[in-house]
């Protein structure tokens, strides 16, 4: 078993991925390598991002919400610390369906600048929240160590550990 903290970099690191390709997508929008004429071409490559972002950050973002919050909240009582985080999960999952709804909508309005505008928003607030967001919940990790028991930490993480077993 990975102890908490090899569990949540792993997790992290496969996250951060597609953190960046937001940023790098809304970037190519920016300077038109994505603009209204390739935005076909494009769209793969937003598909890929978009199942990235349902199959890995949506699950982790469940399982940190059954198992790290409530650990947290019981914690640190007193400053519910995880009201904001569980706001940003809200937030980030409407983005998500946002963005999904872009690609399934193949209408003639996907190649106006408006529609790429509005995609480019997408992904920039996407990409700035989840960087924000994971950077911050990087921070509880040695909170819950310093409180946990050794086997608390342990159960911790198997309950974190989903993408591991999904990739086997």
């Amino acid at each position: 078993m990975l102890p908490l903290t090899k569990v949540s970099h792993e997790h992290h690191d496969v996250l951060w991925r597609y953190v960046n390709e937001l940023y790098d997508m809304a970037e190519c929008l920016d300077s038109d390598c994505l603009d209204t004429p390739g935005l076909a071409e494009g769209l793969p490559r937003l598909r890929e991002a978009y199942e990235g972002l349902t199959t890995q950050l949506i699950p982790h973002m469940d399982a940190v919400e059954a198992a790290v919050y409530p650990t947290l909240e019981r914690l640190m009582a007193e400053e519910q610390t995880t009201v904001p985080m569980a706001e940003e999960h809200r937030e980030i999952r409407r983005l998500v369906a946002a963005l999904g709804a872009f690609i399934d909508d193949d209408g003639p309005e996907h190649r106006d600048r408006a529609s790429v505008l509005a995609l480019r928003r997408i992904l920039l607030r996407l990409h700035t929240l989840l960087r924000t967001h994971l950077s911050e919940e990087a921070l509880y990790i040695p909170i819950l160590e310093d409180h946990l028991t050794e086997p608390q930490e342990a159960a911790l993480a198997r309950a974190l550990d989903h993408l591991a077993a999904e990739r086997l």
